[in-house]
């Protein structure tokens, strides 16, 4: 912005706009979509500003030819505590970020280095592997505070863990050491925090190393069974194999299997 000199004389001249950092960070490296989420000073709280750049940066990854996978991570000391203090229910007009997240096609690694409180483990479950520091802690505080968890956080929990110990973390409100939640089926992996990174640096990579077609199919067969009697969710993994099977990555992934070499898979 250029600032009048004339006008200025006399009294301090005017400094350029900044705009804010947008909430979420969208970076793209190696075939990978990194989204982190950027108020640290907020704990990452899952406000309307937050969430909607979440969902901008959910569509991003999605629409990004290059990236096969998309990691969740967060600055600062927390994952996410969830909604804004006072704020038991986001606003009908906000935009709904764990809905975004759990709406990609593509596999989303979480990457746990602080706590995940309410919607913040709501948004953790909406990933697809979850990898946490061993400092890190899951909770849903609300029904002891008299009032519910959402963000779908009870059904997802419920699928993930079983009904009775997604009652106990839901009706006690039980704070769940990634330790016990590795244990339980929530967390895919436990680690040092300082290792985290690494970790989900070497997981990322070697999902974007795979054919991403098959990634894609894989996690469509998994998320839909829950849904489906046992007798079409088989017929869904036989329909989606035989896909599979007319693609040009398929016939490349064959091609690099008898050339020994690494396959180099298009999407297509």
């Amino acid at each position: 912005m250029t600032v009048n000199a004339r006008a200025g004389r006399g009294r301090r001249a005017a400094r350029p706009h900044r705009s804010r950092p947008a909430a979420v960070r969208f970076e793209l490296r190696d075939g990978v979509a990194w989204l982190t989420l950027d108020r640290p000073t907020t704990a990452n709280h899952l406000d309307a500003e937050l969430q909607g750049a979440l969902v901008d940066a959910c569509t991003a990854a999605e629409e990004a030819r290059g990236a096969r996978v998309v990691v969740l991570a967060a600055r600062g000391s927390v994952f996410s505590a969830g909604l804004p203090r006072g704020c038991q229910r986001p606003e009908p007009a906000w935009p709904d970020g764990v809905r975004a997240v759990a709406a990609l096609t593509k596999p989303v690694v979480a990457a746990l280095h602080g706590d995940a409180i309410g919607y913040g483990m709501a948004l953790a479950l909406a990933c697809d592997l979850r990898i946490a520091a061993r400092s890190a802690v899951l909770a849903l505080p609300e029904v002891p505070e008299g009032t519910l968890p959402g963000g779908g956080v009870m059904a997802r929990l419920a699928r993930i863990v079983g009904p009775a110990r997604a009652l106990e973390i839901v009706l006690l409100g039980a704070r769940l050491t990634a330790t016990r939640a590795a244990a339980w089926g929530l967390v895919s992996r436990v680690v040092a925090a300082a290792h985290l990174h690494a970790t989900v640096v070497e997981t990322a990579r070697r999902l974007a190393a795979r054919g991403p077609l098959a990634l894609r199919l894989a996690k469509e067969a998994v998320t839909a069974a829950l849904d489906l009697p046992l007798g079409e969710g088989i017929r869904l993994e036989e329909d989606l194999y035989v896909l599979l099977q007319t693609t040009a990555d398929r016939r490349e992934g064959i091609r690099a299997f008898l050339a020994g070499r690494t396959p180099r898979f298009g999407a297509r």
